[in-house]
């Protein structure tokens, strides 16, 4: 369990790049379009820019609740990202220095 535990806190600070120039990319979109920090939902920011990733957001609304779905898409993307990559790193280093003060 304690190697789980090591893997995944590495896994959510070593993703903390990776959702900050998210982050920038989306501050980038708001300065050259009309978007605000308030209109770039999730859902516009996948739908105009990572349509990629739209089948698996269509397919998510087929095994999930729906209105919760409706809820986190309608998020800000700017806030919502920057909010996700300070809980996931402090979430990291948090499990890291636990495993750690337990000895193991």
């Amino acid at each position: 369990m304690i190697s789980f535990l090591r893997v995944f806190a590495y896994i959510c600070i070593c993703t903390t790049p990776f959702q900050v120039a998210v982050v920038l990319w989306g501050i980038g979109i708001i300065a050259v379009t009309d978007y605000s920090i308030l209109s770039l939902s999730n859902i516009e920011f996948i739908r105009n820019y990572l349509g990629l990733l739209f089948p698996i957001i269509e397919w998510a609304y087929t095994w999930f609740w729906n209105a919760f779905l409706d809820w986190m898409l309608s998020l800000p993307m700017i806030l919502h990202q920057t909010l996700k990559a300070i809980a996931s790193t402090w979430l990291g280093f948090w499990i890291l220095k636990n495993i750690r003060s337990k000895g193991s």
